[in-house]
């Protein structure tokens, strides 16, 4: 018996010792482990494993940063380490794709879904533009969260967002104090709050005092309406948090490049949690009036976990009236 247990220990760790072996584990374990984990399941940093990218965008994202992590001298890693490091998670990716799937091993509530309460945030440019672009005044420059950098306008659409683009400044609802929309709302650059109780899901966003609540009861949508945020319904599908939303009004954009949508934008987000400070957020994208064919988005969301936390007042109404009392009667301002 001792010996056929020894045997099993030694075929359960040959996977393992094979990884190891590999030319790329040395430079991850040495730059990359202290944030991503071992083997890339994800600690400080998110999880690496399924690796979804190609080498060419990781060496991108090492040398110029990407989120909350900083760019990586070639001192550090040479791009052969970079391609090393690629193939090793790959190795990785290809041993987890024949293992059972693991599931979600953190928090739960009494009702037995993940634990998503708490304060979390998108540090990334989508705010800005969700598209790939260089940097300019005022403007981080960002890789972009939309799969393959491509936003699939129909041919009128796309006319109309370059039109709101060259009047941005002005254009832009946001700038004007309107609620910037789902998913907007998401990775406008200020955090938000998560509230779970049995039958509903509520977010709450620093910004302009935003309340989302997504009913996870099984009601479904109201009669046709129009909101700013729409109207969400929620289900679980195992440890994701699915989210449908409709009854847009269509007067809101997807950030400050003039990405726009109409009233029939239909926005699924998926919240997967792969870690106690990690959710993947996807977000798919359709809308028959403006786009050829549905388009996603991705991001992870981190938690903050300063302590003491709490979301604090992003008033813009009063910004604006601020700037409206400082101007005298002559010039338009309130009296």
């Amino acid at each position: 018996m001792r010996s056929l247990f020894a045997v099993y220990i030694v075929l359960a760790m040959m996977p393992a010792a094979a990884a190891q072996d590999h030319a790329g584990a040395d430079p991850y374990q040495r730059v990359c482990q202290l944030c991503h984990g071992s083997e890339g399941r994800g600690d400080l940093g998110p999880t690496l494993v399924p690796l979804g990218f190609d080498a060419d965008y990781v060496l991108a994202v090492v040398r110029e940063g990407y989120s909350q992590m900083p760019p990586i001298s070639r001192r550090e890693l040479s791009d052969d380490d970079v391609r090393q490091v690629v193939a090793y998670l790959e190795s990785l990716s290809s041993e987890t794709a024949s293992a059972p799937a693991l599931s979600y091993d953190g928090p739960r509530t009494a009702a037995g879904r993940p634990d998503l309460n708490g304060i979390w945030q998108v540090l990334s440019t989508a705010a800005w533009d969700i598209r790939a672009h260089n940097a300019q005044d005022g403007v981080p420059a960002g890789l972009g969260v939309v799969e393959g950098n491509d936003i699939p306008y129909q041919e009128w659409a796309a006319t109309q967002q370059q039109a709101n683009y060259a009047s941005r400044m002005t254009a832009d609802p946001v700038r004007k104090c309107y609620l910037p929309g789902v998913p907007r709302t998401t990775y406008m650059p200020f955090p938000f709050r998560i509230l779970q109780t049995p039958d509903h899901v509520i977010m709450t966003y620093e910004f302009a005092h935003v309340v989302r609540i997504i009913y996870t009861d099984g009601s479904p949508h109201p009669l046709p309406n129009d909101f700013w945020m729409g109207d969400s319904r929620g289900h679980w599908d195992e440890d994701t948090l699915v989210v449908d939303t409709t009854h847009f009004n269509g007067q809101t954009w997807f950030d400050a490049a003039g990405n726009f949508h109409s009233d029939t934008l239909h926005v699924v987000e998926r919240y997967t949690p792969t870690s106690s400070y990690h959710i993947d957020y996807e977000v798919t994208i359709e809308d028959p009036n403006v786009f050829t064919r549905p388009w996603t988005m991705r991001m992870p969301l981190y938690r903050r976990m300063e302590e003491g936390l709490q979301l604090l007042d992003y008033d813009c109404v009063d910004f604006i009236l601020q700037s409206l009392t400082r101007q005298g009667p002559e010039e338009g301002g309130a009296r």
